[in-house]
């Protein structure tokens, strides 16, 4: 398992250049707009992303077909894409909660509440889409799961503001403190039952796989 999570950090060492150059240009948005919380959002997500391209390293490789050669059980390959996102994921999100913290420090924008709550929240967001969009890439390929990322993200936030807008439109009311704090509580084991449903789907999907 180890072995396989390094090979995979090693083939994205060019890449994490072009994320360190990005994250920079995040970093320069996130001190104009005074929003620490955008920060955390891009570099989070962007991390986060680093799973598909290793994935998609690995089927212009046919890395699979050569690993099934060796003693690798295929439950193990598909783990160490999961165990890729969680690593990464919080990679991001541990630099963007360091930049967050000095602009709290030193240029007085927003609080240390608020940011821990924003990068809790965007943590679990991105591991439940990345969980979402690994049953499609082991089941249709990178290619072809790229569009299917529109869908995942696209749809949820569509859903979100179309309810903002009825909510306005109907003046419904809004949720109360006390169930805010209910779905808050209930979000992260949301995610990890979304996580580990993913995982046994991919186990599916690689298993019955023609390589």
């Amino acid at each position: 398992m180890v072995g396989l999570l390094l090979k995979d950090i090693l083939n994205l060492k060019k890449y994490v250049k072009q994320i360190g150059i990005a994250m920079i240009l995040f970093i320069i948005f996130g001190i104009n707009m005074k929003n620490p919380p955008y920060i955390i959002g891009m570099m989070v997500m962007m991390s986060s992303m680093m799973v598909i391209t290793s994935m998609g390293y690995d089927e212009q490789a046919k890395w699979d077909k050569y690993a099934l050669t060796m003693p690798i059980l295929k439950k193990d390959i598909v783990l160490s894409k999961y165990l890729l996102l969680i690593i990464t994921t919080l990679m991001g999100a541990g630099v963007s909660l360091i930049v967050s913290l000095l602009m709290i420090t030193f240029l007085d924008m927003g609080n240390i509440k608020e940011i821990l709550i924003a990068c809790g929240l965007i943590i679990l967001i991105a591991i439940a889409a990345f969980s979402l969009l690994i049953p499609v890439i082991f089941k249709v390929g990178v290619e072809k799961a790229r569009i299917m990322m529109f869908v995942v993200f696209g749809i949820p936030t569509l859903i979100i503001l179309g309810v903002l807008k009825l909510i306005q439109r109907f003046n419904i009311p809004k949720p109360s403190e006390d169930q805010i704090k209910m779905l808050g509580y209930a979000f992260p084991f949301i995610v990890l039952l979304v996580f580990a449903v993913s995982y046994f789907i991919s186990v599916s999907i690689f298993n019955k796989k023609e390589l």
